[in-house]
């Protein structure tokens, strides 16, 4: 029997490709369905955003550390630009890294969440005002 034909046809063939998933695989690739309904890809504007904002850094100096050509691809991402999956997830790692936290932001989510940077809880309850006040009073024997 020759499998060529077969081949052929099984590769460019969705009715042919679908007649060897058995039931198993159908609910398995149901359930992938239904969870890529619901992807929300990284948010690399707000990466950049915070990188630049809170750390000072550039598009140049972005660029530079990544394996990318120019400040000019770190500019298209800010624009809405997919990068690849190695340099987007190196970027990825590259804003964790700097910011201290694992769960990166996604597009879409920017009202559903809020993380902290820097020393931006420095006012609230417990934060470094409190933390200076009290060894003051401390020290000054309040």
């Amino acid at each position: 029997m020759d499998m060529t034909v077969d081949s052929v046809a099984f590769a460019t063939d969705p009715r042919a490709r679908a007649r060897f998933i058995n039931q198993k695989n159908k609910k398995t690739v149901k359930e992938f369905r239904v969870k890529q309904r619901g992807y929300k890809r990284p948010d690399f504007n707000r990466m950049i955003l915070d990188l630049c904002n809170h750390f000072g850094w550039t598009h140049e100096k972005i660029a530079f550390i990544l394996p990318v050509s120019g400040a000019s691809t770190v500019s298209e991402w800010a624009r809405g630009g997919i990068p690849n999956y190695d340099n987007g997830a190196a970027f990825i790692e590259l804003w964790q890294t700097e910011t201290g936290i694992e769960r990166y932001p996604r597009e879409g989510e920017w009202q559903t969440y809020k993380y902290k940077l820097g020393q931006l809880d420095i006012f609230e309850d417990g934060g470094l005002c409190d933390q200076v006040i009290d060894e003051l009073d401390r020290e000054i024997g309040l």
